[in-house]
Protein backbone atom coordinates (compact mmCIF):
# COMPACT_ATOMS: atom_id res chain seq x y z
CA UNK A 1 0.00 0.00 0.00
CA UNK A 2 1.36 3.52 -1.07
CA UNK A 3 2.58 5.40 1.96
CA UNK A 4 2.38 9.13 2.26
CA UNK A 5 4.70 11.68 4.67
CA UNK A 6 3.26 14.76 5.20
CA UNK A 7 5.85 17.62 6.46
CA UNK A 8 4.35 20.85 7.73
CA UNK A 9 7.02 24.07 8.10
CA UNK A 10 6.75 27.07 9.53
CA UNK A 11 9.75 29.73 8.16
CA UNK A 12 9.92 31.49 11.23
CA UNK A 13 10.42 35.15 9.00
CA UNK A 14 9.74 38.51 10.40
CA UNK A 15 6.32 40.02 9.36
CA UNK A 16 6.27 41.10 5.91
CA UNK A 17 9.49 39.48 4.60
CA UNK A 18 8.37 37.57 2.19
CA UNK A 19 5.75 38.08 -0.91
CA UNK A 20 5.35 39.86 -3.82
CA UNK A 21 8.71 42.80 -2.49
CA UNK A 22 10.86 41.41 0.21
CA UNK A 23 11.39 43.37 2.59
CA UNK A 24 14.72 42.62 4.25
CA UNK A 25 14.90 45.24 6.73
CA UNK A 26 11.92 44.25 8.49
CA UNK A 27 12.57 42.92 12.13
CA UNK A 28 8.59 42.40 13.47
CA UNK A 29 7.38 38.76 14.38
CA UNK A 30 3.83 39.42 15.77
CA UNK A 31 3.58 36.80 13.24
CA UNK A 32 5.49 34.39 15.54
CA UNK A 33 4.27 35.02 18.24
CA UNK A 34 -0.02 35.39 17.13
CA UNK A 35 1.47 31.81 15.77
CA UNK A 36 2.35 30.16 19.62
CA UNK A 37 -1.28 28.91 20.29
CA UNK A 38 -1.33 26.87 17.04
CA UNK A 39 -0.84 23.69 18.88
CA UNK A 40 -3.94 24.64 21.15
CA UNK A 41 -5.79 25.00 17.63
CA UNK A 42 -4.54 21.92 16.09
CA UNK A 43 -5.44 19.93 19.45
CA UNK A 44 -9.16 21.17 18.65
CA UNK A 45 -9.26 19.40 16.04
CA UNK A 46 -9.41 15.70 16.23
CA UNK A 47 -10.17 14.38 13.05
CA UNK A 48 -6.72 15.98 12.03
CA UNK A 49 -4.92 14.04 14.40
CA UNK A 50 -1.49 15.15 15.71
CA UNK A 51 0.56 17.36 13.81
CA UNK A 52 4.42 18.03 14.65
CA UNK A 53 5.38 20.84 12.59
CA UNK A 54 9.21 21.51 12.07
CA UNK A 55 10.15 25.14 12.92
CA UNK A 56 13.03 26.27 10.85
CA UNK A 57 13.86 29.23 13.26
CA UNK A 58 15.65 32.27 12.06
CA UNK A 59 19.33 32.49 13.38
CA UNK A 60 21.94 34.81 11.58
CA UNK A 61 24.14 37.56 11.29
CA UNK A 62 21.22 40.37 10.38
CA UNK A 63 19.75 39.24 13.66
CA UNK A 64 23.53 39.22 15.51
CA UNK A 65 24.11 42.75 14.18
CA UNK A 66 20.89 44.22 14.74
CA UNK A 67 19.63 42.50 17.92
CA UNK A 68 22.85 41.32 19.71
CA UNK A 69 22.93 37.74 18.85
CA UNK A 70 21.85 35.09 16.06
CA UNK A 71 20.40 33.34 18.52
CA UNK A 72 17.80 36.15 19.24
CA UNK A 73 14.54 34.13 18.68
CA UNK A 74 15.83 31.26 20.53
CA UNK A 75 16.77 33.23 23.75
CA UNK A 76 13.12 35.65 23.31
CA UNK A 77 11.10 33.31 22.85
CA UNK A 78 12.92 30.16 25.13
CA UNK A 79 9.82 28.98 26.97
CA UNK A 80 7.97 28.38 23.81
CA UNK A 81 10.99 26.36 22.04
CA UNK A 82 10.87 24.27 25.32
CA UNK A 83 7.22 23.55 24.71
CA UNK A 84 7.60 22.72 21.35
CA UNK A 85 10.15 20.05 21.94
CA UNK A 86 7.95 18.42 24.68
CA UNK A 87 5.37 18.25 22.04
CA UNK A 88 7.75 16.14 19.59
CA UNK A 89 7.89 19.35 17.30
CA UNK A 90 11.25 19.99 15.37
CA UNK A 91 13.20 22.93 15.51
CA UNK A 92 15.91 23.30 12.63
CA UNK A 93 18.01 26.10 11.51
CA UNK A 94 16.95 28.75 9.17
CA UNK A 95 19.65 31.31 8.64
CA UNK A 96 19.07 34.56 5.54
CA UNK A 97 22.62 34.96 4.79
CA UNK A 98 22.30 39.05 4.71
CA UNK A 99 24.78 41.86 5.70
CA UNK A 100 23.86 44.87 7.24
CA UNK A 101 26.21 46.96 9.81
CA UNK A 102 22.94 49.28 11.28
CA UNK A 103 19.62 48.91 11.67
CA UNK A 104 18.14 51.43 8.52
CA UNK A 105 21.21 50.22 6.99
CA UNK A 106 20.63 48.58 3.21
CA UNK A 107 20.65 44.90 3.35
CA UNK A 108 23.16 43.28 1.54
CA UNK A 109 22.75 38.89 0.43
CA UNK A 110 25.58 37.23 1.07
CA UNK A 111 25.46 35.56 -2.27
CA UNK A 112 29.61 35.09 -3.23
CA UNK A 113 29.90 31.06 -2.62
CA UNK A 114 32.84 31.53 -0.62
CA UNK A 115 31.63 34.29 1.56
CA UNK A 116 28.38 32.36 2.12
CA UNK A 117 30.20 29.39 3.04
CA UNK A 118 32.15 31.18 5.53
CA UNK A 119 29.33 32.84 7.27
CA UNK A 120 27.98 29.55 7.73
CA UNK A 121 30.47 28.17 9.58
CA UNK A 122 31.06 31.32 11.72
CA UNK A 123 27.27 31.07 12.20
CA UNK A 124 27.16 27.41 13.21
CA UNK A 125 29.85 27.96 15.57
CA UNK A 126 27.99 30.37 17.57
CA UNK A 127 24.85 28.30 17.26
CA UNK A 128 26.18 24.79 18.08
CA UNK A 129 25.88 25.11 21.88
CA UNK A 130 22.02 26.24 21.60
CA UNK A 131 20.12 25.34 18.99
CA UNK A 132 19.87 21.04 18.49
CA UNK A 133 19.37 21.19 15.11
CA UNK A 134 19.71 18.33 12.23
CA UNK A 135 17.75 19.89 9.77
CA UNK A 136 18.73 22.84 7.25
CA UNK A 137 17.50 25.36 5.26
CA UNK A 138 18.73 27.89 3.87
CA UNK A 139 16.66 32.01 3.47
CA UNK A 140 15.53 32.65 0.43
CA UNK A 141 15.66 29.15 -1.20
CA UNK A 142 18.73 29.07 -2.64
CA UNK A 143 22.21 27.13 -2.56
CA UNK A 144 25.51 26.47 -4.60
CA UNK A 145 27.45 23.12 -4.76
CA UNK A 146 30.02 25.21 -2.16
CA UNK A 147 26.98 26.02 0.25
CA UNK A 148 25.53 22.98 0.17
CA UNK A 149 28.84 20.94 0.77
CA UNK A 150 29.73 23.50 3.90
CA UNK A 151 26.13 22.51 5.60
CA UNK A 152 27.42 19.05 4.84
CA UNK A 153 30.50 19.18 6.24
CA UNK A 154 28.77 21.12 9.74
CA UNK A 155 27.11 17.66 10.09
CA UNK A 156 23.55 18.39 8.95
CA UNK A 157 21.60 15.00 7.23
CA UNK A 158 19.28 16.83 6.16
CA UNK A 159 18.31 20.13 4.10
CA UNK A 160 14.91 21.12 2.85
CA UNK A 161 15.69 24.34 0.78
CA UNK A 162 15.28 23.02 -2.74
CA UNK A 163 12.18 24.55 -4.44
CA UNK A 164 11.82 22.25 -7.47
CA UNK A 165 11.21 24.51 -10.79
CA UNK A 166 11.82 27.34 -9.38
CA UNK A 167 14.89 30.06 -10.32
CA UNK A 168 15.50 33.50 -8.97
CA UNK A 169 15.57 36.47 -11.03
CA UNK A 170 17.77 40.44 -11.22
CA UNK A 171 20.92 37.61 -10.21
CA UNK A 172 19.26 36.03 -7.41
CA UNK A 173 21.38 32.74 -6.65
CA UNK A 174 18.72 30.93 -6.37
CA UNK A 175 18.00 27.71 -9.34
CA UNK A 176 16.09 24.48 -9.18
CA UNK A 177 15.25 24.05 -12.39
CA UNK A 178 14.84 20.82 -13.06
CA UNK A 179 15.12 19.90 -9.62
CA UNK A 180 13.25 16.61 -8.78
CA UNK A 181 10.05 17.00 -6.65
CA UNK A 182 11.24 14.39 -4.28
CA UNK A 183 13.54 13.35 -1.23
CA UNK A 184 17.18 12.93 -3.10
CA UNK A 185 21.12 13.22 -3.15
CA UNK A 186 22.21 16.03 -5.20
CA UNK A 187 25.24 15.37 -7.57
CA UNK A 188 28.28 17.54 -6.01
CA UNK A 189 28.42 20.04 -8.80
CA UNK A 190 24.50 20.49 -9.99
CA UNK A 191 22.24 20.69 -7.14
CA UNK A 192 19.08 20.13 -9.38
CA UNK A 193 20.47 16.80 -10.39
CA UNK A 194 20.07 13.52 -7.99
CA UNK A 195 23.55 11.99 -7.72
CA UNK A 196 24.98 8.61 -5.22
CA UNK A 197 24.16 9.11 -1.86
CA UNK A 198 26.29 11.21 0.17
CA UNK A 199 26.03 12.74 3.81
CA UNK A 200 22.91 15.24 3.02
CA UNK A 201 20.23 14.33 1.28
CA UNK A 202 17.72 17.20 0.28
CA UNK A 203 14.08 17.23 1.23
CA UNK A 204 12.97 19.73 -0.77
CA UNK A 205 9.42 22.24 -0.20
CA UNK A 206 7.45 20.52 -2.73
CA UNK A 207 6.36 22.51 -5.43
CA UNK A 208 2.71 22.19 -7.38
CA UNK A 209 0.25 24.71 -9.65
CA UNK A 210 -1.78 27.15 -8.16
CA UNK A 211 -3.84 30.01 -9.95
CA UNK A 212 -4.22 33.03 -7.78
CA UNK A 213 -6.77 35.86 -8.92
CA UNK A 214 -4.45 38.06 -9.61
CA UNK A 215 -2.70 34.92 -12.51
CA UNK A 216 -3.44 34.71 -15.74
CA UNK A 217 -2.82 30.81 -15.68
CA UNK A 218 -1.26 28.67 -12.68
CA UNK A 219 1.86 29.26 -11.11
CA UNK A 220 4.07 27.31 -10.00
CA UNK A 221 4.37 27.27 -6.18
CA UNK A 222 5.55 25.89 -3.13
CA UNK A 223 3.01 23.97 -1.52
CA UNK A 224 1.79 26.57 0.88
CA UNK A 225 -1.53 25.49 3.07
CA UNK A 226 -1.93 29.56 4.48
CA UNK A 227 -4.00 30.74 0.95
CA UNK A 228 -7.39 30.46 0.91
CA UNK A 229 -9.27 27.12 0.19
CA UNK A 230 -10.59 27.34 -2.97
CA UNK A 231 -7.47 27.85 -4.11
CA UNK A 232 -5.81 24.88 -1.99
CA UNK A 233 -8.39 22.75 -3.29
CA UNK A 234 -8.36 23.41 -6.97
CA UNK A 235 -4.40 22.46 -7.00
CA UNK A 236 -5.61 19.67 -4.33
CA UNK A 237 -7.40 18.61 -7.55
CA UNK A 238 -4.01 18.09 -10.25
CA UNK A 239 -1.82 16.63 -6.54
CA UNK A 240 -4.86 13.95 -6.32
CA UNK A 241 -4.27 12.45 -10.35
CA UNK A 242 -0.24 12.93 -9.38
CA UNK A 243 -1.25 10.68 -6.25
CA UNK A 244 -2.76 8.32 -8.20
CA UNK A 245 -0.20 8.17 -11.42
CA UNK A 246 2.71 7.44 -8.97
CA UNK A 247 4.32 4.49 -8.69
CA UNK A 248 6.64 4.97 -5.45
CA UNK A 249 5.65 3.44 -2.57
CA UNK A 250 6.72 6.00 -0.25
CA UNK A 251 6.08 9.21 -0.86
CA UNK A 252 7.17 12.88 1.28
CA UNK A 253 5.25 16.20 0.77
CA UNK A 254 7.07 19.11 2.11
CA UNK A 255 4.47 21.84 3.22
CA UNK A 256 5.79 25.68 4.15
CA UNK A 257 4.47 28.95 5.57
CA UNK A 258 5.47 31.69 7.10
CA UNK A 259 4.11 33.06 10.15
CA UNK A 260 2.43 36.69 8.81
CA UNK A 261 0.50 34.68 6.39
CA UNK A 262 -1.93 33.37 9.13
CA UNK A 263 -1.87 36.63 10.80
CA UNK A 264 -5.62 37.59 11.19
CA UNK A 265 -4.67 41.41 12.08
CA UNK A 266 -3.39 41.37 8.52
CA UNK A 267 -5.86 42.20 5.78
CA UNK A 268 -6.55 39.40 3.71
CA UNK A 269 -5.55 39.33 -0.16
CA UNK A 270 -5.97 37.11 -3.31
CA UNK A 271 -3.91 34.87 -1.96
CA UNK A 272 -3.20 34.44 1.70
CA UNK A 273 -6.90 34.02 4.29
CA UNK A 274 -5.22 35.37 6.87
CA UNK A 275 -6.43 32.42 9.10
CA UNK A 276 -5.68 29.47 10.94
CA UNK A 277 -9.13 28.26 10.54
CA UNK A 278 -8.30 28.14 6.90
CA UNK A 279 -4.54 26.49 7.28
CA UNK A 280 -6.36 23.71 9.43
CA UNK A 281 -8.98 23.20 6.69
CA UNK A 282 -6.96 22.50 4.12
CA UNK A 283 -4.63 20.31 5.78
CA UNK A 284 -7.68 18.19 6.59
CA UNK A 285 -8.87 18.06 3.17
CA UNK A 286 -5.63 17.03 2.51
CA UNK A 287 -5.61 14.28 4.70
CA UNK A 288 -9.54 13.69 3.36
CA UNK A 289 -7.58 13.25 0.32
CA UNK A 290 -5.55 10.46 0.58
CA UNK A 291 -7.69 8.78 2.88
CA UNK A 292 -10.21 8.59 0.01
CA UNK A 293 -7.48 7.15 -2.10
CA UNK A 294 -6.91 4.59 0.23
CA UNK A 295 -3.67 5.33 1.09
CA UNK A 296 -1.84 5.37 4.86
CA UNK A 297 -0.47 8.68 5.54
CA UNK A 298 1.37 10.24 8.15
CA UNK A 299 1.75 13.64 9.77
CA UNK A 300 5.71 13.78 10.48
CA UNK A 301 8.47 16.34 11.40
CA UNK A 302 11.10 16.71 8.06
CA UNK A 303 14.30 14.55 10.09
CA UNK A 304 12.12 11.89 10.30
CA UNK A 305 11.01 11.89 6.91
CA UNK A 306 14.60 11.98 6.21
CA UNK A 307 15.33 8.75 8.22
CA UNK A 308 12.29 6.54 6.60
CA UNK A 309 13.23 8.20 3.09
CA UNK A 310 17.13 7.23 3.77
CA UNK A 311 15.94 3.48 5.08
CA UNK A 312 13.17 3.01 1.97
CA UNK A 313 15.74 3.85 -0.61
CA UNK A 314 17.82 1.59 0.45
CA UNK A 315 15.89 -1.49 0.73
CA UNK A 316 15.44 -0.78 -3.07
CA UNK A 317 18.28 -0.68 -4.07
CA UNK A 318 19.65 -3.42 -1.93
Amino acid sequence: MKEHLLCLTVDTDPDGLSGKVIDRQTLRWNGLEYLQTLSDDFAGASELGPVPLTWFVRADGQLESILGTPAYLLEKYANFWAEVRTLRHEIAWHPHLYRQVRRGDEVALIANPNEAQDELERLWSRLKPCLFATTFRNGEGWHTPETYAAVERLGFPCDSTGIPGRSGVNGHPMNWSGAPNLPYFPQLEDLCMSGPPRDMLEIPMNTWYLQAPHDRSPRLRYMNPAVHCSLFTKALESWENACKASTSELSVWVMIFHPDEVLETQSADGLYARSIRDLRKNLQAMADCLRRLGYMFEWTTVSYAAKRWRAHHQRTIA
